[in-house]
C-alpha cells in the first residue's frame, strides 16, 4: 500500500511531500529531510504516524 507525507501536515511551512510502497524508504527521506531542512530529529514511530494511506 502506498503511503503518503505532507510536511505541512506535520505543521511546517514547507511543500515536501513524499509517498512510497516501501515504509522504511519513506521514513529514511522523511528522516534526512526533516534534519536537513528543519534542522529537527524525528523518530520512525513519529513519521510512521504521520503517514496516510493513498
Amino acid at each position: 500500500m502506498t503511503k503518503r507525507i505532507v510536511c505541512r501536515d506535520a505543521g511546517y511551512d514547507c511543500d515536501f511531500q513524499i509517498q512510497s510502497e516501501n515504509e522504511d524508504e519513506l521514513v529514511e527521506f522523511v528522516r534526512e529531510h526533516a534534519m536537513n531542512t528543519h534542522d529537527t530529529e524525528l523518530s520512525a514511530s513519529d513519521i510512521r504516524g504521520l503517514a496516510v494511506d493513498i
